[in-house]
């Protein structure tokens, strides 16, 4: 293919797959490969599409299709594509134009804004932690609850700042061996004073012996915050005098971290964060949660997301449960890292054998 025209396809929005009339891909730019999956040489596997495609070769009228795309992240919901077929160059192709992705568009624009977050509130919000504190110095009691309110206020941000310095970062790209149940015992002794101000004690069960439990690989920093938040979340949401049942049960490859009735993120309406696997009706509309409870769930999908895992809400028995599902074994990549693994794999490979060649005096392969 010229350069200038793949040049010219490559960056063309939305994206296009140039098709053969047996659904095999002859070339895909880099926006519908990444929303489709396919990749040239590989054939249409969207059943609707390939019809679709063998109609406008045959009949060189434009036709419009849907067709399923690729979750944006493993274990993501499968999307729905408003696809454009047209004629091709030839009397046996066809072009696939694939429609722009409205959620796409919003998930950039909420990253685009975390941006900003991240970026216009850290350094005002440590300056006004700090005059806080001096205004608690010998301040009257009017003062005291006023200041007690904006603390408040400056715990919800920090959290957003959280949030928006670890959205679309390396933040987790870490390796660190991290032993969750030690882990969480840890955080609950740096919350002690907490549960002692409200009478609450905890009751720690491990399936099995402690040090059989499988460890799991990712950032300690980043997995010790959502145990952070869970438990601070239990504490405040939860009556003076109770006891919090906290187990860890190992299943196959999987680590669960079960709060059992802790009330975990539990007020909240239809409108609030919703948590999923919770069907709807599952629990009465109750109090929505806060701003702070609500950034702070926000910050924990993300955190155990990022590491492969998932934050369920279940019913059991009556019970609503909360589970931290994080997988154990080899540290978690996304797709997109693992492919970018592979390439540098490759790459080190070709390297490696061109090296090869020269000190053996023989031209390489290419």
């Amino acid at each position: 293919m010229h350069s200038t025209l793949a040049e010219l396809l490559e960056n063309m929005k939305p994206g296009l797959l140039w098709v053969s009339r047996e659904g095999v891909v002859r070339y895909a730019n880099g926006d519908a490969g990444a929303r489709t999956g396919l990749a040239t040489g590989r054939r249409l596997y969207d059943p609707d599409m390939a019809r679709a495609v063998s109609a406008v070769v045959a009949g060189r009228t434009p036709r419009a299709v849907k067709a399923h795309g690729t979750p944006a992240q493993q274990g993501g919901v499968v999307p729905e594509l408003d696809c454009r077929v047209i004629p091709g160059l030839s009397a046996d192709d066809a072009f696939v134009l694939i429609g722009q992705d409205a959620a796409a568009d919003q998930g950039m624009a909420f990253e685009n804004l975390l941006q900003v977050v991240h970026h216009d509130l850290r350094d005002p919000l440590a300056a006004a932690g700090q005059a806080l504190h001096a205004a608690r110095l010998g301040a009257e009691p009017g003062v005291e609850a006023l200041c007690s309110t904006v603390d408040e206020l400056l715990l919800t941000l920090n959290k957003l700042v959280d949030l928006a310095s670890l959205w679309g970062s390396s933040a987790l790209l870490a390796n660190d061996r991290i032993e969750l149940w030690p882990l969480l015992q840890k955080v609950w002794g740096e919350l002690q004073s907490l549960a002692d101000s409200r009478c609450i004690k905890v009751r720690f069960r491990a399936q099995g012996k402690a040090d059989s439990l499988a460890a799991i690989y990712g950032s300690e920093i980043w997995l010790r915050r959502v145990f952070v938040e869970c438990l601070e979340s239990a504490l405040r949401s939860g009556r003076p005098g109770v006891t919090l049942d906290i187990e860890h049960v190992q299943m196959g490859p999987r680590a669960l971290i079960v709060f059992r009735d802790c009330g975990v993120f539990a007020p909240r309406s239809a409108t609030a964060v919703e948590m999923p696997g919770v069907a709807k009706g599952a629990r009465p509309a109750a109090t929505r949660l806060n701003a702070r409870d609500q950034i702070g769930l926000k910050l924990c999908q993300h955190i155990v997301s990022l590491h492969g895992g998932q934050l369920r809400d279940e019913v059991e028995d009556g019970i609503h449960n909360f589970l931290i599902d994080l997988p154990t074994g080899a540290p978690h990549r996304s797709d997109a890292q693992s492919q970018v693994d592979t390439a540098q794999a490759q790459r080190y490979a070709t390297d490696l054998a061109a090296l090869m060649a020269r000190a053996r005096g023989v031209k390489p392969n290419h």
